[in-house]
């Protein structure tokens, strides 16, 4: 089985300095990647910041004899997206890949948090990997291609009193689907990742053996070793959801139910068959929008040859206007 390397390759890294971000900088440097470790020094609220802990791993890479260079740039605006990007530039010349690791939380119910809160959690979990995804998007266009992977989470599902986080974390996932289809003709592969794994976000949670069982199963080196492909030239897996925790990958997937169609639809027509319009026993997969629209489709045929394409060029006019 040949290995997989990351010799003379540069990758970003955020949220390098704990848990699953440092998991993920040990195993590509210990590939040979050549590394920007980011980390804004705070607690997982987002409150504090300090050089000491990106500048740690940086030393515990470059001691174990990886190219590997500090950066504090707190994400969560284009500017500081910009910034990072540009100093990865210039240590190294090129980015490979991008790992958008770096995340905040605010546990608790919807109605507790400051506006300034919640824009500050908004900032790091959304605007951060948008804006960084936005950054290397022309330097990897440049180069033919690259990889970049960001981090989701299983409460995107709902776990209630985490809406801020669940919010953020959807908006991933949305952010990782579209740009891995304007991504596929140049190279560029983005998938999302659900990570399940100790780390001190896993800490905070109050009760002692459900931390301690999440510490002795769900090590973050796994999470980094499925990081590893899904970050290599070697992956060619793009568009894609994947629960990675304990060991195990899966596939993580939209799915469209048959549906109730009543082409006099009211409010009462739909309150009587509402268990037909919710039932999944016939889903399907949904992979892009285009499939989604397919049943309307259907049951609307276009007179001419058939629905219009909505390609990028398609998207990209309708959006002329706004631009």
């Amino acid at each position: 089985m040949t290995t997989i390397s990351f010799a003379g390759q540069a990758v970003i890294v955020t949220g390098a300095a704990g848990g699953i971000g440092r998991a993920v900088a040990l195993e590509l440097a210990r590939r040979g990647a050549r590394l920007l470790v980011n980390d804004y020094g705070g607690d997982t609220s987002g409150r504090g910041a300090g050089p000491g802990p990106a500048e740690s791993i940086a030393a515990e890479l470059r001691a174990a004899g990886a190219d590997a260079i500090a950066d504090t740039t707190p994400v969560g605006t284009p500017d500081a997206a910009r910034r990072i990007v540009a100093n990865a530039l210039e240590a190294f010349g090129r980015i490979d890949a991008l790992a958008s690791i770096a995340g905040t939380a605010l546990p608790g119910r919807i109605t507790d948090f400051t506006d300034d809160a919640i824009e500050a959690h908004f900032r790091t979990n959304l605007l951060g990997p948008y804006a960084l995804t936005r950054a290397v998007w022309p330097v990897m266009q440049a180069q033919g291609g690259g990889r970049i992977l960001l981090t989701s989470s299983n409460a995107s599902f709902g776990i209630g009193a985490n809406a801020p986080y669940a919010a953020t974390k959807s908006g991933t996932i949305g952010l990782a689907l579209d740009a891995a289809i304007e991504g596929r003709s140049q190279g560029i592969h983005v998938n999302a990742m659900m990570p399940v794994a100790y780390s001190r976000m896993i800490e905070q949670i109050p009760d002692a053996a459900f931390v301690e069982w999440f510490r002795r199963h769900f090590p973050a080196r796994h999470v980094a070793a499925a990081a590893a492909f899904l970050l290599s030239r070697e992956c060619t897996v793009t568009g894609r959801v994947l629960d990675i925790g304990g060991g195990s990958v899966a596939r993580i997937a939209f799915a469209q139910g048959a549906g109730w169609h009543d082409a006099d639809l009211s409010a009462e027509s739909l309150r009587d068959h509402v268990e037909a319009a919710l039932d999944v026993g016939a889903a399907r997969v949904i992979d892009g929008q285009p499939e989604s629209m397919a049943p309307h489709a259907a049951r609307f045929p276009f007179a001419r040859e058939g629905a219009p394409a909505l390609d990028l060029d398609t998207v990209v006019g309708a959006g002329a206007h706004s631009r």
